[in-house]
């Protein structure tokens, strides 16, 4: 159990990047970080792959390469660049308090599909997260969005937390239900079935919306460009391939019911990484909402350990 939650913990500590990373990318579109970011996952993940097919690892079924590619496309295109459209359209606050209930809809969802303790032992650290973001975010809400904005933001922020909810719960269980499955290996097909998915829109939007891209941008070696390169870098090489094999291993040794309750660490840590970035310390209320968060899970991780689904990990 403690292997997985320090798996769990060291993936939300990598993810916490993607809330301030795309901020460092001025001049670039939502669009462009997203296919940006999953090029670099694609590439890297082709190169282990080649590695491995060498060594002669990673030879699975044509049915893994088939959820591969669709687990690929709500959980990275989708997702990310639902995501990111909403930190563009409207504030980070709405996001993050939108996004940050994903710890309980998991839970909720993957208790339901696979009913691993009981639903009142959710509801504690349930209310105490929601409280915590509540004290986080809710002061927040409102600056620099438009009306209009907003239920944008509103829209894709639900958008993706459906998403982010469903492939959470769906990886844990073929995860759990293929244990030959190497979770590097895993997280290295989802790299390569992200490329495909890069290589398709990326073609879309040469056929189709040529005349909205700027090519102009990418000729010359700029700080904007280099901020982009770097930043796709970033998010492809540590907020992908690296925390989808660490999130892959605690999915493996743990209960989805509580992973889904250690996804709220990455909102912590992201808005630990902004105030650092700020060189300043986060208000009392907001300290206070984030200590709330971390008892949630304190609780939940005791629960856990109660029930003897757990103790067979």
């Amino acid at each position: 159990m403690l292997k997985g939650i320090l798996f769990a913990v060291s993936a939300c500590f990598v993810w916490g990047g993607i809330y301030v990373v795309p901020q460092f990318m001025a001049g670039f579109g939502s669009v462009e970080i997203a296919l940006g970011r999953y090029l670099v996952f694609g590439a890297i993940s082709c190169l282990v792959f080649l590695k491995m097919r060498v060594g002669g690892h990673c030879r699975y079924p044509l049915s893994f390469w088939g959820k591969a590619i669709c687990f690929s496309l709500i959980s990275s295109v989708g997702y990310y660049t639902l995501l990111v459209i909403a930190l563009r359209y409207a504030t980070p606050a709405i996001c993050a308090l939108i996004l940050g209930t994903s710890p309980i809809t998991i839970a909720v969802y993957g208790n339901w599909k696979q009913k691993e303790v009981p639903f009142r032992s959710l509801i504690i650290p349930s209310v105490l997260i929601l409280i915590g973001l509540a004290m986080i975010n809710i002061p927040h809400l409102g600056q620099g969005a438009s009306l209009g904005s907003y239920f944008l933001g509103l829209i894709c922020c639900l958008l993706s937390l459906t998403a982010w909810t469903w492939y959470v719960v769906t990886n844990a269980r073929f995860l759990k239900n293929n244990p030959n499955l190497h979770p590097s290996h895993w997280c290295t097909m989802i790299g390569i079935g992200t490329l495909f998915w890069v290589v398709v829109f990326g073609v879309v939007l040469l056929l189709f919306f040529d005349n909205q891209i700027h090519f102009e941008k990418y000729k010359t070696l700029d700080a904007d460009l280099i901020h982009f390169l770097l930043g796709s870098a970033v998010l492809g090489l540590f907020c992908s391939w690296v925390a989808e094999f660490l999130w892959n291993r605690a999915s493996f040794f743990l209960p989805v019911a509580l992973v889904g309750q250690l996804t709220i660490l990455e909102t912590v840590f992201a808005i630990l990484f902004v105030f650092a970035i700020e060189q300043r310390l986060p208000p009392p209320i907001e300290t206070a909402g984030m200590a709330l968060q971390l008892i949630a899970i304190l609780f939940g991780i005791h629960q856990f350990m109660k029930r003897q689904p757990l103790k067979a990990l």
